[in-house]
């Protein structure tokens, strides 16, 4: 394995999807080419206001390396983009914001949406990423068996990604303006490959 976080994975995968999508538009994705993500995160900072969940949400920026062909490079090119949060001991931790009492993770990815329209300058994409409950979900006697989320487009964006892990899987929503990207259902298949291709380098290591 390659190791590094599911946040990690989730980014990294992301990111060759989009390198994957780019190439299917004719777009260049030369060696140095970047797309700067705003990634909202949970905090503990006793100078911010602290939302419904006890902790508070900042954008954190993210330069997605899509103009690196190699799978296992981007993983650990976003893997240290994201370390400097990490480190801050202020991130608050996966499980814990999945453990709030009554926390749904449509909370915080809206949280997050906020978030992005106060610190968009200078970023091409806002990606929510957030956990949820890892065991069966019931309404009704009926189990949720799949979750997506609905990131909002916000004002002078032209695609959103919202990420919601749920019992074990990992879900993907995509919201896109269908006028700039009529060809945004192809980025969907990409995720798919991009993961795939992954998974694969991890198992030829």
């Amino acid at each position: 394995m390659h190791g590094g976080t599911v946040n990690d994975v989730i980014l990294a995968t992301l990111t060759g999807a989009i390198r994957s999508w780019l190439m299917t538009r004719a777009e260049s994705v030369g060696s140095g080419r970047r797309i700067k993500a705003l990634v909202p995160m949970s905090v503990i900072d006793e100078e911010l206001e602290p939302t419904s969940l006890g902790s508070q949400v900042i954008g954190h920026k993210v330069d997605l390396p899509v103009g690196e062909a190699s799978p296992v490079i981007r993983l650990h090119q976003v893997s240290y983009a994201l370390k400097a949060h990490s480190e801050t001991g202020n991130a608050v931790a996966a499980d814990r914001i999945a453990g709030v009492a009554g926390f749904a993770p449509t909370t915080f990815h809206a949280l997050g949406s906020r978030v992005a329209v106060e610190e968009s300058q200078g970023v091409n994409l806002v990606i929510t990423n957030v956990p949820g409950p890892q065991f069966p979900m019931f309404m009704a006697g009926a189990e949720m068996v799949e979750t997506y989320p609905v990131p909002p487009l916000q004002k002078g964006f032209a695609l959103a990604i919202g990420v919601t892990s749920y019992d074990g899987g990992v879900y993907y929503g995509i919201t896109a303006d269908r006028d700039i990207l009529p060809d945004v259902d192809v980025l969907g298949q990409c995720v798919k490959e991009a993961l795939d291709e992954l998974v694969d380098s991890a198992s030829d290591s």
